[in-house]
């Protein structure tokens, strides 16, 4: 049997508060667009933007471009992927909307990256035009090769609108990295990525070059890595995210763990969590 209205009407405003709920306990807050209906997700983005609360809203396709046009209209950071909303034309329009309210539009992009000669959905020079606009763009190279020469031309369009270009890289560090970087690419990079000496003083030089155009390289402590390395890093700028568990305070590592804690990484410059390399 269906729900009578009353009982559809109670069901969706006690979603609202427990909605609200989440929100009054964070500062920043990712929420899926399939985890609650439209109206729930709409008047939670309204009371965010009151509160000055960091709200973003994962976009999976579940609902049109004109329902997540009204969602980034009420103060919400729309982040959604080529995959879930594969049409530039749409982006452009979310991106004006993000504007509008303050906000931004953040793309983690999955596919092959645009070809110059537009043989791929989305041209080049479409992207860069977006980049330009303010659009951030999120990429990861674990699933396909991402050439540095190009990450670095995204990421100095990037830089002219002010967007975050953000590149994940997995497995042993190449020199090539260093070139996004310089373009202000945020680069992140696990401690399993620095294999050697050469590894080790080729992420120092990473960490120095983003740091010098403005971004950070941001380094995944999972295995852990010599105090004297950790140190090389932080003073070259770089972003280090402990994973290990906290040392014991009588530890040599205790104080750069504690300084690590200080150096804040801007929503804008990871998806979803820090907590993995996507």
């Amino acid at each position: 049997m269906n729900e009578h209205p009353i009982e559809k009407g109670i069901a969706g405003v006690v979603e609202i508060y427990e909605l609200l709920d989440r929100v009054r306990m964070r500062r920043d807050l990712v929420i899926r667009d399939d985890q609650f209906d439209f109206a729930a997700l709409l008047e939670a983005a309204r009371y965010a933007d009151r509160r000055g609360i960091g709200l973003s809203v994962l976009d999976t396709g579940r609902f049109g471009l004109d329902e997540v046009e009204s969602l980034a209209l009420a103060g919400s950071r729309i982040l959604t992927t080529d995959d879930a909303r594969p049409r530039p034309g749409e982006w452009e329009i979310l991106q004006k909307a993000c504007r509008r309210a303050g906000t931004h539009l953040a793309v983690f992009w999955n596919g092959p990256l645009p070809a110059p000669d537009g043989s791929t959905p989305i041209s080049l020079r479409a992207l860069e035009d977006l980049l330009r606009r303010g659009l951030d763009l999120h990429v990861s190279d674990r699933t396909r090769p991402r050439p540095p020469e190009a990450l670095a031309a995204l990421a100095r369009a990037a830089a002219e609108g002010k967007a975050f270009s953000v590149v994940y890289h997995v497995g042993p560090l190449a020199a090539g990295l260093a070139a996004p970087a310089a373009s202000s690419a945020w680069l992140h990079f696990s401690d399993a990525s620095i294999e050697d000496g050469a590894s080790a003083a080729l992420a120092v030089e990473i960490s120095r070059a983003a740091s010098a155009a403005g971004s950070r390289a941001v380094v995944h402590i999972e295995r852990g890595l010599e105090l004297e390395l950790l140190e090389e890093l932080w003073n070259a700028g770089a972003v280090l995210l402990f994973q290990t568990p906290p040392s014991d305070d009588r530890s040599l590592l205790r104080p750069i763990e504690r300084k690590a804690a200080r150096r804040r990484l801007p929503a804008r410059a990871f998806w979803l969590s820090t907590a993995f390399l996507p």
